[in-house]
């Protein structure tokens, strides 16, 4: 007992300060850890086989990133790239359906996971690099027969 009167109160204090210090450090160095997860939600699935219904002679490919289709109209480097770059590098749409390897059509579900500003923008983008982009929602879907008339009507 009398040892630990001679110790101050400060000293416990820094002991402490020090032990919290070492959590914060254990938890902020701890490497991240990842889980699987679904390419589509089970809605989409269900859409995904109208769509194979639908196009029998295409390839359906789900969730491609925006950048395999569009490039920024800027020198690549430049700021004007990397700012145009930025606003789409994370965006991807939900199907691009295709035949004899040429994009034919992009279709989108929409449902509450889409965000109508950045839907209104990325559609923007893919239009004015030419392609025809196809929304239906969620609540409502067309059979295989109105998809395919969808996605092959004339421009």
């Amino acid at each position: 007992m009398m040892m630990l009167d001679n110790l101050s109160w400060s000293w416990f204090v820094g002991v402490g300060l020090l032990g919290i210090l070492f959590v914060l450090v254990l938890f902020w160095t701890r490497k991240p850890r990842y889980r699987r997860h679904s390419i589509m939600t089970d809605n989409e699935r269900e859409f995904y086989q109208r769509l194979l219904a639908a196009c029998p002679d295409c390839q359906i490919w789900p969730q491609v990133p925006i950048l395999a289709l569009v490039r920024p109209d800027a020198k690549e480097g430049s700021r004007a790239f990397w700012m145009a770059f930025k606003k789409i590098s994370n965006t991807r749409v939900d199907w691009v359906v295709v035949q004899d390897l040429e994009v034919i059509a992009i279709v989108e579900l929409d449902d509450r996971s889409h965000d109508a500003r950045k839907d209104a923008q990325r559609d923007k983008v893919l239009k004015s690099c030419g392609y025809r982009v196809i929304r239906f929602s969620s609540g409502r879907r067309p059979d295989p027969r109105q998809l395919h008339d969808a996605i092959f009507q004339p421009q």
